[in-house]
């Protein structure tokens, strides 16, 4: 009697481990709790290099490898037709470093995010519109920053975590904020264009 087995293909995963089976990159289901735990341990292929490396596979080749192991079985895969394995081997970098990365990047974010928000201001003349507003309410000139200045910058900080959905450790509400959405459509994007620069280079891991 021919065993089904069903495989769900991720499109990208990342492993540290030279050698990547099949459990790494899909899920596998079978009725045959046997034959599921040995098409799990299929070896894919095993990385040499001790950098960082990434490699595309064909479904129809994992199809192969199954077919080859469990003889008279039946594969159906409901994933991804082709798909990118990121190898990215442990290393001992330093502490140090990924908090002075971390400290860089928060550096930049706030001084870029802090920049474009004077420009605007100053591009609208936000300052002299505040002025005209208190001048205008009270008859009087404003003598340096006041009340609308404060409530403005109060109501910007609070606009900013309500858009981010993202407040320090905390979420407002359970979906994903912009940024992540952002990062996946960019993530998606990235695998899609090396998967088929790996098609017309020829370079990707294919059926015989």
């Amino acid at each position: 009697m021919s065993e089904t087995i069903y495989l769900n293909v991720q499109q990208s995963s990342e492993i540290q481990r030279p050698v990547i089976r099949i459990d790494d990159v899909a899920e596998v289901f079978c009725e045959n709790k046997s034959v599921k735990k040995q098409v799990q341990k299929i070896v894919i292929t095993e990385f040499e290099s001790i950098k960082e490396f990434k490699k595309v596979f064909s479904t129809c080749y994992l199809i192969q490898l199954i077919t080859a192991t469990v003889p008279n079985c039946q594969v159906e895969s409901i994933g991804e037709t082709e798909f990118i394995v990121y190898y990215k081997p442990v290393g001992k970098q330093s502490v140090w470093k990924d908090r002075c990365k971390s400290f860089l990047v928060c550096l930049i974010a706030f001084f870029g995010a802090a920049f474009s928000i004077m420009t605007f201001n100053t591009d609208v003349t936000t300052p002299e519109l505040f002025n005209q507003l208190y001048e205008l309410f009270t008859g009087t000139p404003a003598e340096g920053p006041g009340i609308l200045q404060l409530m403005y910058s109060i109501g910007l900080f609070l606009g900013v975590i309500l858009f981010f959905n993202h407040g320090g450790r905390y979420k407002l509400t359970n979906d994903p904020t912009p940024l992540q959405v952002q990062m996946r459509q960019y993530e998606q994007g990235v695998n899609q264009a090396f998967i088929i620069d790996a098609e017309r280079n020829q370079v990707s891991k294919d059926v015989d």
